[in-house]
Formats: C-alpha cells, sequence, structure tokens
C-alpha cells in the first residue's frame, strides 16, 4: 500500500491564533488555551478534536524554540533546515509530554482543576510514539520526484489479540487490589498518599491469560515497508509526515506519526540554492567575442541560451523557470548560468604565431618575462 505524505499546511502562527512577533509568554498563553479546549480528554471519541490538538502542540513546539522558530520562518512547514548534509533533526515530540511540560503536574490532576472532579489515577489510552526515518536521495530524484520503499522497525499492534494483551477467547479483569482505580491509597493520620497500583501497573486491569504472540503486552514488534511517494522538488531538511505509521498506541490510544526527514547528495554539475539551480559551462573565447547559442543541461532536457556577443567570462545568466519544481505548486525556480571561457592547452606553433600577431594588432604587443623583469628592477633603483 502507497502512503501520500500529508503536509500540515495551516499556519502555525494563524493556527495558534497569533501574529509573526508574537512574544514567549502571549505564544504560551495561547496554546494553553487552544490545548484545553481541543485536549482528547475533554473530547473522548473525537477524532478531529486529537488531530487538532497535535497540530497545535506541534506548532508551538516548533514557534516556542528559537532555532526551529527561524527554520519555520525560512522554509515553512515542511522544511526545517537542521543538519545541512544529512546532520539528524531532533523531530517533534509526543504532543501529551508537550501539553505536560507547559502545564506541570499529573495530568490527571491538571484536568482535575480544569474540569472538575478530576480523573482516577487508572492509565488510559496513550498514543503511540511519533517515529522518523532519515532517506537519502540522489539529487534528482529530490528534483523530479520518486516513490520510495523504506523499512522501519516499530512496535505495531498484535494481530492476535487486537492489542488487548489477553489471550484470544479471554479478556481482562478488574484488579482486586486497587478496584479498578490504578491507584492504592495509604493513610497515615492526617495525610494520605496515593501510589500507582503494583499489581496492575496503573492499568486498573489484569490479564490471567496473556497473549502468547506479544506476551501480553499487546504490541509486538515489526519490521514494516512503508512505500513513500517523494514529491518534487523536495531537499535536505524537508521532513514529510506520514500519518498513523509512528509506533501503535497502548491502552486504545492511536498510532504516532512517521517523519520521513530528506537527505539530498550533491550534483557533480548543478548546485541548488533554493529552487535555483546553479551551473557553470565553458565556452570558447570565440564565443564570448562574437557570440553564440549553446545547449546547457537542465532538469529535465537541454536548454538553449544564446550568448551575446561581447560577453566576460563570468558572467552569469538566468534562465527564467528552468529550475526546481516549487513544494507549494506555484511554479518553478530559475536556472542560473555562468560561463567562463576554456582555455586552449597544446596549441602548436602556428596557432601560438596566430595569438601573437592578434594581440599585437590590438596594441598589446608581447614581452619576454625575462626583459619585463629587467624594467621593473630599472625602475626600483632610477
Amino acid at each position: 500500500m502507497t502512503f501520500e505524505p500529508k503536509f500540515i499546511m495551516a499556519d502555525y502562527y494563524e493556527l495558534l491564533g497569533v501574529t509573526r512577533d508574537v512574544s514567549a509568554e502571549e505564544l504560551k498563553k495561547s496554546y494553553r488555551k487552544l490545548a484545553v479546549k481541543y485536549h482528547p480528554d475533554k473530547n473522548p471519541g473525537d477524532k478531529e478534536a486529537e488531530e487538532k490538538f497535535k497540530e497545535i502542540s506541534h506548532a508551538y513546539e516548533t514557534l516556542s524554540d528559537p532555532q526551529k522558530k527561524q527554520q519555520y520562518d525560512q522554509f515553512g512547514e515542511n522544511a526545517f533546515q537542521s543538519g545541512v548534509g544529512g546532520g539528524g533533526f531532533e523531530g517533534f515530540h509526543d504532543p501529551f509530554d508537550i501539553f505536560q511540560d507547559v502545564f506541570g503536574g499529573n495530568v490527571g490532576d491538571i484536568f482535575g482543576g480544569m474540569f472538575g472532579g478530576g480523573r482516577s489515577g487508572r492509565m488510559g489510552p496513550r498514543r503511540g510514539r511519533d517515529l522518523e526515518y532519515t532517506l537519502q536521495l540522489d539529487f534528482f530524484e529530490a528534483i523530479k520526484g520518486t516513490e520510495k520503499k523504506i523499512k522501519v522497525r516499530k512496535y505495531e499492534t498484535c494481530d492476535v489479540c487486537s492489542g488487548t494483551g489477553a489471550k484470544p477467547g479471554t479478556g481482562k479483569t478488574t484488579c482486586t487490589l486497587c478496584g479498578g482505580r490504578g491507584q492504592v491509597s495509604q493513610s497515615s493520620g492526617f495525610f494520605s498518599v496515593s501510589r500507582t497500583c503494583t499489581n496492575c501497573g496503573g492499568h486498573g486491569e489484569v490479564i490471567k491469560n496473556p497473549c502468547g504472540s506479544c506476551s501480553g503486552r499487546g504490541r509486538k514488534e515489526a519490521l514494516k515497508k512503508i512505500a513513500v511517494t517523494i514529491p518534487q522538488g523536495v531537499d535536505t531538511g524537508v521532513r514529510l509526515r506520514i500519518s498513523g505509521e509512528g509506533e501503535a498506541g497502548q491502552n486504545g490510544g492511536s498510532y504516532g506519526d512517521l517523519y520521513v526527514a530528506i537527505a539530498v547528495k550533491d550534483h557533480k554539475f548543478f548546485t541548488r540554492r533554493g529552487y535555483d539551480l546553479l551551473c557553470m559551462v565553458k565556452v570558447s573565447f570565440t564565443q564570448l567575442v562574437f557570440g553564440d547559442e549553446i545547449q546547457v543541461p537542465g532538469v529535465v532536457e537541454k536548454v538553449k541560451m544564446i550568448v551575446p556577443a561581447g560577453t566576460k567570462t563570468g558572467q552569469v545568466f538566468r534562465l527564467n523557470g528552468k529550475g526546481v519544481k516549487r513544494l507549494d505548486g506555484r511554479g518553478r525556480g530559475d536556472q542560473l548560468v555562468k560561463v567562463e571561457v576554456e582555455i586552449p592547452t597544446n596549441l602548436n606553433s602556428y596557432q601560438k604565431k596566430l595569438l601573437k600577431e592578434f594581440e599585437i594588432s590590438i596594441g598589446k604587443k608581447t614581452e619576454s618575462k625575462e626583459k619585463s623583469l629587467k624594467d621593473k628592477v630599472k625602475k626600483i633603483f632610477k
């Protein structure tokens, strides 16, 4: 099955309802308000709210980090120019961890104060981890787009017990030690201390007959093949998000996402600068003098280019729309061609004679290095 890369197209600033010059305090304030509104615990079973919660968490993590914010402002949501040349990018963290870092404390305590009543200490559904895979592409694979098959080792929902952890035909039973609460309390005078139930590990339920395939965990490690479609125009630093291809969640939680980080190999002839392509071609002295029509290698096919008469060596010509296709689909970049004169070697005596005659004809009489050196010495001791 082929998975199309999913881009987070919403502008991060618009997503959080802030301007580009927002302060750190205002950014956090806006995130807190939206995070509470869309948190899955407040919207049970609402997949749209869960997706929104993930997006605003990723947006906040990016804009709250000065380096990531700078990368986002420059390249947008699909490109973070970190580790140019294939270096690693740290990637996004679990949105629930971001939420807890911002609010602090126990998640159950947070929602107890916000929504009243609080939750039991029992472990609820937990979303699977996001994963990142670095994919190296040849120069033209990145420019023209391609499809790649990758192998990702990750935790998948057990196909035998469907994630329950119990042997098929059996189920879970309520923990007798904590009564299904996931926590046990101990009182000492005026104080009461709660701790995670050691019998059920905080789940509130126990498995008497564990699944033989996953040993009761509900997940098992597997090597999965995934076909990834690479759009035209990607570059080193671009990260493609494939929803639901991260690790399996726990206790009925959703899958995480897979981020494919692109690393592009250098090319011998072309150099890339954003969506523009730079190259250098050699031409003869007479082509610069008299002008000529030459063919230059391009992205798809050779491109015709006029070299005007009297062109200087090192001059750069711009071929509009002959560069790399933009990821947002709004046209292509340009191709910049630098022309350099090609110095002939292994000239015969007749060719050398003609060149000397030409030099004399334009008023530049040749002199031997020895005579030139003697003249310089005379000037010094005058």
